[in-house]
C-alpha cells in the first residue's frame, strides 16, 4: 500500500501542470512583496536604530537567527530590480523600516547606546538623510524599470 501511495505522489509531482502568463487573464498582474526586516539587512548602518524585531531577535527568542544581514537588499537594491524584472514582475510591495527613516534615540537601562537588552525607545528623532536615501534609490531604481 505505501509503495501504490509513494507511486501515486511520484507520478502527480512529476506530472505537475506547467503554467505561464497565459493560463491567467490578461490584466492579472504578477507581482512579489517583501517586509523591510526580511530583505534589508544592514541593521545598524548609517544611523539606522534597533526595531522592535531587532530587539525580540537578539533577545534570544528567535532560535538564534536575526535580520541583521537579511538578503542585503540594502547594498543589492539594484541586484534585485534586475532579479524582478528577469522573474516578470508587474508590481512590487515593499515595506519601510521606520527605524531606519525615523530612527530613535535608544538607551538601555544604564542610559548606555544600543545594547540589544531592556531597551527603552525614544520615538520622534529626526528624519535620517541616508535611510531617506535609500528608499529614493529603491523607488527611482523600480520606476526607470518599469
Amino acid at each position: 500500500m505505501l509503495s501504490f501511495l509513494l507511486l501515486n505522489l511520484a507520478v502527480g509531482v512529476l506530472g505537475a501542470d506547467h503554467y505561464s502568463r497565459d493560463d491567467f487573464p490578461v490584466d492579472f498582474v504578477f507581482g512579489s512583496g517583501t517586509s523591510a526586516y526580511q530583505v534589508e539587512g544592514a541593521a545598524i548602518e548609517e544611523g539606522r536604530t534597533p526595531s522592535i524585531w531587532d530587539t525580540f531577535a537578539h533577545a534570544g527568542d528567535a532560535h538564534g537567527e536575526n535580520g541583521d544581514v537579511a538578503c542585503d537588499e540594502y547594498h543589492k537594491y539594484k541586484e534585485d530590480v534586475r532579479l524582478m524584472v528577469e522573474t516578470g514582475l508587474d508590481a512590487y510591495r515593499f515595506s519601510i523600516s521606520w527605524s531606519r527613516l525615523l530612527p530613535s534615540t535608544i538607551l538601555n537601562s544604564e542610559h548606555q547606546p544600543l545594547n540589544f537588552k531592556y531597551l527603552y525607545f525614544f520615538v520622534g528623532g529626526p528624519v535620517n538623510p541616508k535611510g531617506l536615501q535609500y528608499y529614493n534609490n529603491l523607488i527611482n531604481e523600480l520606476t526607470s524599470n518599469g
